[in-house]
């Protein structure tokens, strides 16, 4: 029996617009976070699709810099830009207005990961992670608001499955990716009378296609979990002893180096480049991950908030060990 005329006709619909690029012209798009993973790739992939590309790094000199520069693309500007500082954002303001014919889009990717047990993390180890996640998006996006509403653009924020779902050991990084979902959701609405598009990508395992595993991130956590010890209580360190705090290196140094190479993330850059110049693009972007045929935390994030806390509770314990001291 064949569908009615107005469902055939709403199914036809939906496929042309899910088809339909938007041809952003000379506009351009600032992505922060470019030194290395998903923002390095995004500005080479939207570089050799033709678009004008500002691509911020922490540092110029950074190997992920240099990799752009050395593209020697009219198209592609490779700009400093620390999210944490507000001199940074303004320098980078003044440059996109004073090189660009109107700005398209922001995609705020840059970021950083942090484990850590509530009790054991320091309040500025918080601080330390929402500063770059959830406030360097704020102030990046507040900056260049006003030229993406001039174009009717579009703001893609980089969030995760985390922001889903509570993880133990992860409230430190999660508590930004929560922010980054509300505060995305809260703008979307609020952009709607100006004809701005805002999107959330929300990735699930692809650490081995970023740098979050990387030789200088693990010497960073090494030195933070460190702290975290010199900084607990005598109760604290009695009460979780060393080994604890060591495990948690040493549970993101089993992911191999080697790896770090072998994970596509083409299936993220694609959903971002998606958000950026589909007719219609989606309000969220989840991604599945992961080496197994199936990405659990992707899966989880879906039916999270569906499940009872006692089952929700019972399945996280059962993934991570979180209900013995011994993980």
């Amino acid at each position: 029996m064949a569908a009615p005329f107005y469902r055939r006709s709403f199914l036809a619909l939906t496929r042309i617009n899910f088809r339909q690029k938007l041809d952003i012209g000379r506009k351009g798009v600032v992505i922060t976070g470019c030194d290395t993973g998903f923002g390095h790739i995004l500005a080479k992939r939207l570089d050799d699709c033709g678009y004008k590309v500002y691509a911020g790094v922490l540092s110029k000199e950074s190997p992920g810099a240099m990799v752009l520069h050395a593209r020697q693309s009219d198209r592609l500007h490779v700009i400093k830009l620390d999210v944490t500082k507000d001199d940074d954002v303004q320098k980078a303001l003044e440059y996109v207005n004073a090189t660009g014919q109107g700005l398209w889009a922001i995609v705020n990717n840059a970021g950083m990961y942090f484990p850590g047990d509530v009790e054991l993390a320091t309040v500025d180890q918080y601080k330390k992670c929402a500063e770059v996640n959830l406030y360097g998006m704020i102030r990046v996006t507040k900056a260049f608001l006003p030229l993406i509403r001039k174009s009717r653009g579009r703001i893609v924020n980089m969030s995760s499955v985390r922001g889903r779902f509570s993880w133990p050991s992860g409230s430190v990084y999660s508590v930004t990716k929560y922010g980054i979902e509300t505060l995305s959701d809260s703008l979307r609405l609020e952009m709607k009378k100006f004809g701005v598009n805002v999107s959330i990508i929300e990735p699930g395992q692809f650490s081995a296609a970023t740098s979050v595993c990387g030789p200088e991130q693990l010497k960073r956590l090494k030195k933070e979990i460190d702290y975290m010890w010199e900084q607990a209580s005598d109760d604290v360190r009695q009460t979780y002893g060393r080994p604890y705090f060591d495990d948690i290196y040493q549970m993101m140094k089993k992911k191999e180096p080697s790896m770090i190479q072998t994970m596509s993330a083409d299936s993220v850059i694609n959903a971002i480049e998606d958000s950026l110049i589909n007719v219609t693009p989606k309000a969220r972007y989840m991604i599945g991950g992961s080496f197994s045929v199936v990405d659990k935390l992707a899966v989880l994030a879906k039916v999270y908030y569906l499940l009872p806390e006692f089952i929700s509770d019972w399945i996280v314990e059962k993934m991570t060990g979180c209900g013995s001291l011994r993980r």
